[in-house]
């Protein structure tokens, strides 16, 4: 290394994290489960809000990946129900959105303070805002 080069500081890299996919596109679903298993996490995925709640229910997660939008229940929807079962379990939801993001949606992201990912992905920058995420809440 030539002596003004700096080394590149890189943040620091979660892995082993529990995390919880819930989207009703099959694609989506493999996609992020190759791209956070490939990260060192223990990935699960539901195509539904029913079967997460049931999954969240029993089991503690670092993190929930959320469609907004899902048939039956919304993300949202499902989000309120995260909040009844424990207040904490609401602030490891990070929502997925491909939508362009309409008033109530933007409203509702707002006064909750959450966080969201928008589809397409760029996966260095999918994966870089996972690791912040999990690194905040560490």
């Amino acid at each position: 290394m030539e002596s003004d080069e700096q080394p590149i500081e890189e943040s620091k890299r979660v892995a082993g994290a529990k995390v919880l996919v819930v989207d009703d596109e099959q694609a989506i679903l493999q996609l992020l489960s190759r791209t956070l298993t490939d990260e060192g996490h223990e990935v699960e995925t539901v195509d539904n809000a029913g079967d997460a709640l049931e999954r969240i229910k029993s089991k503690r997660y670092n993190l929930n990946l959320l469609d907004i939008k899902l048939p039956g229940m919304s993300g949202f929807e499902l989000y309120k129900h995260l909040q009844e079962v424990a207040a904490s379990l609401a602030r490891r939801v990070v929502f997925v959105t491909g939508d362009v993001m309409e008033a109530d949606t933007k409203d509702f992201l707002s006064k909750t303070k959450s966080r969201y990912i928008t589809k397409p992905f760029d996966l260095e920058q999918l994966k870089n805002d996972i690791n912040r995420i999990l690194t905040q809440d560490a």
